[in-house]
């Protein structure tokens, strides 16, 4: 708690231990698992080659992404981002709950690995691993589970077991193969288990820096970071919405992270235009019962950033709501430290600072997030 309000980060990142797949994988995947070879900054993994990385990953980011972190990050650094350490930094920037995704165990769910039974068991490794971290936090740390969607089935009996730890969150959804998209049929009984146990779809943006955009190098590094966070949140809620998903699954709560928030004004506009609008042409004759915008403020949540520049107009178009907070800690380009005070700086109403710092959060994770938060 910091200057009486109440605070959520809704995306923080965990930082795996380099031994997560030899100590977390079953027997009969182990061999297969990711081959860790080194980090960078006590961050991000090296691999040889392996099926997540067949030609391996040896220089992932430069060294000098990284070059502060022992002075920004202190005992969390030092220690390997041990939970106490995690919980200290917490305290300095007075947040209450910190919700964590992937950092490398994402590669879990790697676009190059084709068998579901191995993203399977990669996947119960890590969220066992996750859930082992999070488990003496007093759930003020807790964490975003992964799926594959390679099966269906594997994914439904995957959060299902998610459902009775209070580690978790909400689900986090991988990339798609690019001739799959959210809005396919076959994905309907994930969304239906989601809805009935009120649980959140969690995507967090980036993938396309190595698809679409794996070209990109040196100084134009930042154009594709700039451009594919908001880029794949806005494919995935179009998906969503045209392709029918919010409207036959009207409880599912979905949300986008680390895209900032300031697309989100520009891309309903458009989206309801395109649906009821001039260009609604485009249909081809396929109609949706309310407009975008209306399924995205009934059912959606995207995480804003402390310092984006257009964060008081979105905030003032949504009336502050369908806003969460977050700080990305402890990625290089996180807002830790001070990331709290920043937010709490911005000219922004007090009944809407309250909405995103805590109770849109709430709104969204719904009973998952147990609130021991005292005033």
């Amino acid at each position: 708690m910091k200057q009486g309000y109440k605070i959520i980060d809704s995306d923080g990142h965990m930082v795996e231990p380099m031994n997560i797949w030899e100590e977390y994988t079953e027997a009969a995947y182990r061999d297969r698992a990711p081959k860790v070879i080194g980090h960078v900054g006590r961050v991000i993994f090296k691999h040889g080659p392996c099926e997540a990385f067949p030609n391996g990953n040896p220089n992932p980011r430069p060294e000098s992404v990284f070059a502060d972190f022992e002075d920004r990050f202190d005992e969390d650094y030092r220690t390997w981002w041990a939970l106490p350490g995690r919980l200290a930094a917490m305290e300095k920037e007075g947040i209450d709950i910190q919700i964590g995704f992937p950092t490398n165990g994402a590669t879990a769910v790697s676009t190059n690995i084709k068998d579901s039974n191995l993203q399977a068991a990669l996947v119960r490794a890590y969220n066992n691993w996750a859930t082992d971290y999070c488990r003496d936090s007093e759930n003020r740390v807790q964490f975003i589970s992964m799926v594959t969607m390679l099966d269906v089935n594997e994914a439904v009996s995957e959060t299902k077991r998610m459902l009775e730890r209070s580690e978790v969150a909400s689900v986090m959804l991988p990339e798609l193969d690019n001739d799959l998209l959210w809005s396919n049929p076959t994905f309907d009984p994930f969304w239906q288990v989601l809805q009935d146990q009120h649980m959140a779809a969690s995507f967090h943006g980036g993938g396309n820096q190595a698809r679409r955009f794996k070209g990109f190098h040196g100084p134009l590094a930042s154009v594709t970071h700039a451009i594919s966070f908001p880029m794949d949140a806005m494919i995935v809620l179009g998906s969503l919405i045209f392709g029918s998903v919010l409207e036959k699954f009207p409880g599912l709560r979905c949300s986008f992270l680390e895209a900032n928030a300031g697309w989100v004004p520009f891309w309903l506009g458009r989206m309801d235009d395109h649906a009821v609008g001039r260009q609604g042409r485009y249909m081809h004759g396929h109609t949706i019962d309310m407009k975008p915008s209306e399924y995205f403020r009934r059912q959606c949540y995207v995480a804003c950033d402390t310092d984006e520049n257009t964060l008081p107009f979105v905030t003032e178009y949504l009336g502050g709501d369908n806003l969460i907070f977050n700080t990305d800690y402890p990625h290089a380009d996180c807002t830790f430290p001070g990331g709290v005070d920043g937010f709490l700086n911005r000219s922004i109403p007090e009944e809407a600072k309250r909405k995103i710092l805590w109770d849109n959060a709430l709104e969204l994770y719904g009973d998952r997030i147990v609130t021991t938060v005292t005033e």
